[in-house]
Formats: C-alpha cells, structure tokens, sequence
C-alpha cells in the first residue's frame, strides 16, 4: 500500500507523537464544552460524562495502538488474507463496543437505529484504519484483524442499548437519572477536578514537545543524533509557554489544562484575578521544580514535589495547596471569577404583559 501522507521512519515517528497529542487535544475540548455548558461534572450524570471521555479514548486506543516504532518500507507483493476471528479479538471488540451502547442510551438518550448507525460508523473506521496502516502513514497494516470483528463490534454497540434498555439490575439509573443537570458552578473545585486540567497540561506539554521534535526531525533540519538535546529544549520552552507566558496573558490566570475544566487562579482574600507578581511566585514553587525534574528523567522526584504541594489540599475545605498557602492564591471556578453561567441552565422569563388593545 502507497502512503498519501508522507514515506519512511519520518512519517512513523510523527505518527507515534502526533496521534497522543490529538488524543489530548480533543478530551481538552471535550471537557471545556462539558463544563461551559452544565457547569461542575457531578454526581452519576458527571461518571457518565467521564464514562464518555474514556469511551473515545479507548476507541481510538483500539483503531491505532500498538504503533510500532520503526518500518522498513516493505512490503508483500501479495497482500496476506485476513486472519481469522479469534476468540482474544472479538472479547476485546465486545469490550470496547458495549460501553458506546450504554451510553448512548442512559446518557445521550438515542434510539435504536441511531445507536445501531453509529456503532456501524465507528467499526467501519476502525477496519478503515487499521487496513490502511493508520490511513497510509504506516507503510503496510501493521495490527490486521478479520472484518467479521466489525460486526462483533455492531453487536456489541446493540447490546449495551438492549441493556441500558431493558436490563435495569445491570443499568440502575433511569435516562432521566444519567442526564446531566446545569447548576451554577461556584463552589470550590474538588482535588478530582484540579488533577484532571494537571493532567491535560501534562499530556499537551510532553506530547506537543515529542511532535515538535518529530516534524523538526522529519524535515532535516536537525541531525539524527541531536534530537535529545532538541527534545529537552523544546520542553522547557513549551513549558514557559504553558505555565508562565499564558497564564500571565489570561484573566483567569490559568493553564491550558486548568482553562480546559474551567478553573480559574484568583487572590485568597477575594474572587479576582491574582496578581501577576503572585502567579510568578507560584509557577517558580511548583511548576519550575516538577518542569526540571521530569526534563532531566527524574520523574519520581516530580511526582514528591507534586505530592508535597497536595498535602495540604486534601485536607483543608477550600482546597488550598502548599504553594498556594505561600504565595496567597486560590484555585476557583472561573464562574466564581466572572458570574458566567453554564449555557444549558434553564433561566427564568417573567411572562410578557399585553398591552390591551384600544377600543
């Protein structure tokens, strides 16, 4: 098979960094659309909601991974016949599948038909994907599988819809349970809420760098043996990019990651933005030492620093952490900051009076 985007190692390694970094991408849009329209991801309609996130990432986990590393550019003159389905592939179909069904039904409330085209979509894709070596980046398929697992797939999207449908001793909760309600999100964020915006800054960070190096790679600019050093200076300036440069530009004071859950970075004293002086002294207590540390392969030290600063979060109501203690900040909501609503929060309308007609 020809490949339309690209020939050789180059491509395969972009490949390899771009794919996790789109990953990442898109579970950051997903979670800002969430908490922009229904405010804080709370109770079973916010597990669904969450539920919904690891459902596309596994998804796209199954259509691509393992990606291999290296390729030789070989490949057969006669294509091989499709494997057969073996017992392994289709648990691994069902398992993947039957969760898009559930949720389509107890969270997204669709039909039937609708849930039974979708399931067909996304099977097709995964074949599409998989036969064409990741759409002709991969020089041949490289994780084939039998077409009769797409319809293992398809059956298995139905079954999760005939479970959440019929089934309620293994589907507890109602349609009308599992959607989710729009409430004002004012109250201080949970350490849940705070880990997930740190762990979209991480991937966008450490990916970003890795794709940066691959495309410089690729387009001969940089020697093969230098790009260690490329990789580390493309982290660190992703880094002042992320945590310092940006958050001093926005009002809410926030990283990629911390916008994407809607947290905002405000003074302790009151719901406004902190002062840039104050922002410069948290970033140089906590994101500087965790930067440096994972840059220097020392990740497990990075993982101390992080776990010095929640010591003091898990215990104190307003979720305050050890640099924020010093440095005299707070992480809030950013309704808190601005008093925006969620977009889905029904707003009451005084009925309109008529003026009566003249006689």
């Amino acid at each position: 098979m020809g490949q339309p985007f690209g020939a050789g190692q180059d491509a395969i390694e972009v490949a390899v960094a771009a794919i996790p970094l789109l990953m990442v991408t898109a579970s950051a849009l997903y979670l800002r659309g969430q908490h922009q329209r229904y405010g804080r991801l709370a109770g079973w309609p916010g597990q669904l909601t969450l539920a919904a996130l690891l459902t596309g990432l596994g998804l796209a986990v199954y259509a691509v991974w393992p990606l291999p590393a290296s390729g030789d550019g070989l490949c057969a003159v006669e294509p091989a016949a499709a494997p057969p389905l073996t017992v392994r592939d289709a648990a691994l179909a069902l398992a993947v599948f039957l969760p898009v069904g559930l949720l389509a039904r107890s969270r997204f409330r669709r039909g039937a038909l609708t849930t039974l085209a979708l399931g067909t979509a996304l099977a097709l894709v995964v074949v599409l994907v998989r036969a064409t070596g990741v759409l002709g980046l991969y020089p041949c398929a490289y994780n084939t599988v039998a077409f009769e697992t797409a319809g293992v797939g398809v059956a298995a999207t139905l079954l999760g819809w005939l479970l959440a449908r019929w089934v309620p001793v293994v589907w507890p909760y109602g349609p009308h349970r599992s959607w989710p309600s729009a409430v004002p999100d004012r109250i201080a964020p949970d350490l849940g809420r705070r880990m997930l915006g740190t762990l979209v800054d991480l991937g966008l960070w450490w990916f970003g760098a890795a794709t940066f190096v691959a495309l410089v790679g690729a387009s001969g600019w940089v020697r093969p043996g230098a790009r260690d050093e490329v990789l580390t200076g493309a982290l660190l300036a992703l880094a002042v990019v992320f945590a310092l440069v940006l958050p001093l530009l926005r009002r809410d004071r926030s990283t990629p990651g911390s916008a994407a859950v809607r947290l905002a970075l405000t003074e302790w004293q009151r719901p406004r933005p902190a002062s840039r002086p104050r922002v410069l002294a948290r970033t140089a207590l906590l994101h500087v030492p965790v930067v440096v540390l994972i840059t220097l392969g020392l990740p497990w030290f990075a993982l101390a620093v992080v776990a010095l600063h929640a010591s003091t979060a898990v215990v104190r109501p307003d979720g305050a952490g050890l640099a924020d203690l010093v440095c005299g900040v707070r992480v809030r909501t950013r309704s808190s900051l601005n008093g925006e609503l969620p977009g889905r929060l029904v707003r009451y309308a005084p009925p309109r009076e008529e003026t009566p007609a003249p006689v």
